[in-house]
């Protein structure tokens, strides 16, 4: 098929490196989409308090304590916003997680569209997949293991 160090084993290697890279650069990717999905399937509408915010690089970060309508203490999250939202005291709309008040976000639940991340996961995590397995499968046929 070939040799060591010719034409097929670095264009497989190179199918290795751009298959790796593809699925370390959609693992945020993911993150988010994951998050958003159950958010919009299961989550529950409500109210956030600001309790602080941080400048950070240009962004303000804002940490907000969710208000639960038992009227337990939510937990703690925080958002990154080129505007600050308000200081704190300020109540916020917010879809959180009962399960896990943390995993929250401010607006409403139709204001999130995961699918525009889902076609990031899939482009670049099955892409990247593919390509990976078979740069190794072109490896694996050149060099005598």
């Amino acid at each position: 098929m070939g040799k060591p160090g010719g034409v097929v084993d670095l264009l497989g290697l190179l199918f290795m490196i751009l298959g790796f890279m593809g699925v370390l650069i959609q693992l945020t990717s993911f993150a988010t989409y994951r998050r958003l999905r159950i958010l919009e399937r299961s989550g529950t509408e409500g109210e956030a308090v600001v309790v602080r915010h941080d400048r950070m690089d240009g962004l303000h970060r804002v940490y907000l304590r969710v208000r639960l309508p038992e009227g337990g203490e939510g937990r703690e999250f925080y958002e990154r916003h080129r505007e600050l939202i308000g200081g704190p005291g300020t109540v916020v709309p917010v879809v959180y997680d009962r399960r896990k008040p943390s995993r929250a976000k401010t607006g409403s639940r139709e204001d999130y569209d995961y699918r525009a991340e889902r076609l990031a996961v899939y482009l670049l995590g099955c892409g990247g997949l593919v390509l990976f397995v078979a740069g190794f499968v072109m490896v694996c046929l050149v060099r005598p293991w």
